[in-house]
């Protein structure tokens, strides 16, 4: 056996080695992602109150029926469709535009720009300033305290960024040279070719404007009309029990709650698939120079 075809051998013992290593390291990752969601969706089909348990105690239905008979949960939930959607659509578009100018080499102070949004992933105003600024435009106590705070995610800018640097030059001289203007060229070249990058951005921001109730808590006082459900939620943590709902069956406040959480996830796992085949493309092409 010659020399090289050692060398093949032993890259290929090292190759099988890291990828039996990385499928059981990934599986006890996804494991220990998948057992807090197996306890909560007992503890929602259970009467008993579970600490930790992933199989059901005392199996009803009664805490789910709670949840689908209760007005404000789906008002709130309401809420929380509408701004994720319309949050996410405007926070899409503002850094997809913003990517698209900021991957041209002659775009002017391009650099200093980027130096500027960096930073602010790094160093925030505060709480303080951002609420001023917010009751002085007279947003507070409004829908649109709960998206415009979050238009702008450099992390995400970042992605689209790199994505579209990385795409054939070739391809948008060509329709220059055809007579294509620069927003036909964004329309109708870059952007169908951005779509990975723009689905996988689209996931993050969405599940980003569904999770978030810090900008409720701070931005909308007592305005309980447009409380958004993860805030709807907490305020039920918090709240103390109504005996009068609790009593009926040997059922606890925290079941129900535990069954609040398992709806309120419902959203995003039906969006989740539309995303996927995008996903894994869309994180990865624009960190790949070739």
């Amino acid at each position: 056996m010659d020399m090289e075809t050692r060398i093949v051998k032993r890259k290929h013992k090292r190759v099988s080695a890291f990828s039996v290593t990385n499928y059981v390291l990934l599986t006890f990752i996804g494991i220990g992602c998948l057992l807090p969601f197996l306890n909560v969706l007992s503890s929602a089909l259970s009467t008993a109150n579970l600490q930790i348990n992933f199989t059901p105690r005392g199996f009803t239905w009664f805490n789910f029926q709670t949840v689908f008979t209760d007005l404000s949960f789906f008002r709130a939930l309401g809420v929380s469709i509408l701004v994720t959607v319309m949050g996410t659509v405007i926070s899409v578009s503002v850094m997809f535009s913003a990517a698209y100018a900021l991957s041209k080499p002659n775009f002017p102070l391009r650099k200093g720009v980027m130096i500027f949004f960096i930073i602010t992933m790094i160093f925030t105003g505060g709480m303080v300033p951002n609420y001023i600024v917010m009751g002085m435009l007279g947003l507070t106590r409004t829908v649109f305290s709960l998206i415009f705070p979050s238009v702008l995610q450099v992390y995400n800018l970042i992605l689209m960024k790199s994505y579209i640097e990385n795409l054939p030059k070739e391809i948008e001289e060509s329709a220059y040279i055809d007579g294509a203007t620069e927003l036909q060229t964004l329309l109708k070249i870059i952007l169908p070719l951005s779509l990975p990058s723009i689905a996988s951005v689209t996931l993050f921001t969405a599940v980003t404007y569904w999770n978030n109730y810090t900008n409720a808590l701070i931005y909308l006082g007592t305005e309980e009309k447009w409380y958004p459900l993860s805030l709807y939620i907490l305020n039920h943590i918090n709240n103390a029990a109504d005996p009068l709902v609790y009593t009926k069956v040997d059922v606890q406040k925290s079941n129900i709650e535990s069954a609040m959480i398992i709806v309120s996830i419902i959203p995003i796992l039906i969006v989740y698939p539309f995303v996927l085949k995008h996903f894994t493309k869309g994180v990865t092409v624009g960190g790949v120079k070739e």
